[in-house]
């Protein structure tokens, strides 16, 4: 054994065994520090970059969560809307049932009918959040809009990632669209039913038109109307078959579908109260021209030919019309309903899947604290033992003085 005071070989190595610890110290107080024993690729690549795809995922499906927690509240909005609605209309067959009565005020009854019906479209417009409202929705059947959809999921097929949404069919909850907007119970509605394909016109030479009757409840007489439907190029050359016709001036190259506003506008100068319905039929009121069992009769004059096939349709009584609306805003109300808890299902599943992923990922990344205190107080010691064994070899040199005296 030499002993050298240029190199002291015991020094350099409890050096290295202090820096050795040191390092690992310093790694244990990091992961006590941060909390997590993988905290970066330099700790372990392959896990560190599971943990990143993972959370990326929890972030997306946050943001998913986020989303279906504001569907919640625009279906919960129009539920609620569609529920007063529904209440409304039940106020209004109240008042209704109660204008059978013929010992009643029927106008102050109507009053009320009216109020309730504004009532109707008042809520309507006013069961939106934030932008949205799903019963007031004027293409409500006809399309599915962007409105109407809630991002619900993100889904990964063939390793293809793709954004999952549910369908809220939205309804419009207006009073016109219910069909109640011409309820009346101070006189009677009577509803015509029309081909939309037929044509004014017919084959016979002055006698293209249509005779419209309306009876009263005693059958024609005194109070009934008679309207003739003459085209454009006969209103010069046709006069009306009966001198009190009123005449309905229409376009013969259009569909009776086509001329419906026509028809009604006329029926309107005529003093009669003309709506179109849900199926885009005549709905025709009066509260003095007939009475609530009169009928509506369709015939061509004077033998004529005409190629129009009209019918006309089954008495639409005030009752029936609210009953109808009824059922309308049930099925409506089924329709959000169904919706509203396909969303809470897939919210509370969201939830859950977001917190497994969290786990999952704090498995792979998290430190054990309890095994990291154990470890820290060990490298301590060794820190301590590792500093004493160096001051001990840095001593040695010093002995070679003995040598010398």
């Amino acid at each position: 054994m030499s002993f050298s005071v240029n190199t002291n070989s015991n020094a350099l190595a409890a050096l290295q065994t202090l820096n050795l610890t040191q390092q690992s110290l310093t790694k244990a107080q990091g992961r006590i520090s941060t909390g997590l024993k993988v905290s970066g690729a330099a700790d372990d690549a392959s896990t560190f970059a599971i943990a990143q795809g993972q959370r990326g995922d929890i972030a997306g499906f946050q943001q998913v969560s986020n989303s279906l927690a504001l569907g919640s509240a625009t279906v919960a909005v129009a539920l609620q809307g569609a529920q007063s609605i529904s209440d409304t209309l039940n106020l209004i067959k109240a008042k209704v049932v109660q204008g059978q009565d013929p010992t009643q005020n029927a106008s102050a009854i109507q009053n009320d009918i009216n109020s309730f019906i504004a009532q109707i479209n008042s809520t309507a417009a006013a069961a939106q959040f934030n932008g949205v409202n799903l019963i007031n929705d004027v293409n409500a059947g006809t399309a599915i809009a962007a409105n109407d959809k809630v991002l619900s999921a993100l889904n990964i097929v063939g390793g293809v990632e793709t954004a999952a949404t549910i369908t809220v069919n939205s309804q419009d909850l207006r009073a016109t669209t219910l069909g109640v907007s011409g309820v009346n119970v101070s006189g009677s509605t009577e509803t015509l039913t029309f081909d939309p394909t037929a044509t004014i016109a017919g084959a016979g030479g002055g006698t293209d038109q249509i005779v419209l009757n309306i009876n009263n409840a005693n059958g024609v007489g005194s109070t009934a109307k008679t309207f003739e439907f003459i085209d454009t190029s006969l209103v010069a050359t046709t006069a009306p078959q009966f001198g009190s016709n009123t005449v309905i001036v229409t376009d013969a190259t259009k569909s009776i579908g086509q001329n419906l506003a026509l028809i009604a506008a006329g029926l309107q100068k005529a003093g009669l109260s003309a709506s179109f319905d849900t199926n885009g039929n005549l709905a025709i009121t009066s509260s003095t021209g007939f009475g609530a069992n009169g009928t509506l009769t369709l015939s061509s004059p004077g033998g004529g030919t005409s190629a129009v096939t009209l019918a006309a349709g089954s008495a639409g009584t005030a009752l029936g019309l609210v009953n109808a609306a009824i059922a309308k805003v049930s099925t409506a109300l089924s329709s959000l309903g169904t919706a509203a808890n396909q969303i809470s299902t897939q919210r509370d599943f969201v939830k859950t899947l977001t917190d497994t992923l969290t786990t999952g990922v704090g498995q792979l990344v998290d430190a054990d604290l309890a095994a990291e205190s154990a470890t820290l107080q060990s490298l301590q010691t060794k820190q301590q033992l590792g500093i004493q064994a160096l001051s001990i070899a840095n001593q040695g040199p010093g002995v070679i003085l003995a040598l010398f005296r």
